[in-house]
């Protein structure tokens, strides 16, 4: 990861649009995705996949599967060895409809994100120490995203906060790096108060 990549420069919200554009009727295998990715496309990768969540784009069941397929990207970028996906997750198949829905939706503000992104306190990302530290908070942001909390913005913000990380590491903008930690803070204290609230509900409904 202490490397610079072809991924720098490539615009993820056009790459959407060309998966979208490209995916057939009966949609598109994880496997499939990643190849068409490469190994250089991983960061952009987890953007896409973090996509349906920054905006209300419905996609029933996938936040585990996703989170998952996020994780496993990190520990393959920390790592630097190769993405090994399970069978069941390579053959995951997000339907073409879902992937013009991404492209649409998140398109414009993974474009607006891209354009307001640039190489600033790049020492925050200039080591391959420091990019791994950034790719386990990424991992942090995914379990936040998996829990199966039917709470507004319970996994819109660990969302934004792997979208920034992810960018913040595109483009080696430690500001966006930071601004990954500040939502990665937020998820925990909202999920924090939301447990401290159910743990106090639940304790004035048994009488204690």
């Amino acid at each position: 990861m202490g490397k610079a990549s072809k991924e720098e420069h490539a615009s993820v919200s056009a790459l959407v649009g060309e998966l979208a554009a490209a995916t057939p009727p009966e949609g598109l295998e994880m496997d499939e995705l990643f190849e068409r990715i490469g190994r250089e496309g991983l960061l952009i990768a987890v953007m896409i996949l973090t996509a349906p969540f920054l905006l209300p784009v419905s996609i029933p069941g996938m936040s585990t599967p996703f989170g998952t397929l996020i994780i496993l990207i990190c520990l393959s970028l920390v790592t630097g060895g190769p993405l090994r996906l399970p069978r069941r997750l390579g053959r995951l198949r997000v339907k073409q409809k879902h992937m013009r829905a991404i492209a649409d939706k998140a398109g414009a503000l993974l474009r607006r994100l891209e354009a307001w992104a640039k190489p600033r306190w790049s020492a925050l990302t200039g080591t391959r120490t420091l990019r791994a530290a950034h790719a386990i908070g990424i991992v942090a942001g995914s379990v936040g995203m998996m829990l199966p909390l039917p709470m507004p913005l319970s996994n819109a913000i660990p969302a934004y906060a792997i979208v920034f990380f992810a960018l913040g590491l595109l483009r080696r903008d430690g500001v966006l790096v930071l601004a990954g930690y500040g939502l990665l803070a937020a998820t925990f204290l909202y999920l924090a108060v939301v447990y401290a609230a159910a743990f106090a509900g639940l304790r004035a409904l048994l009488g204690g």
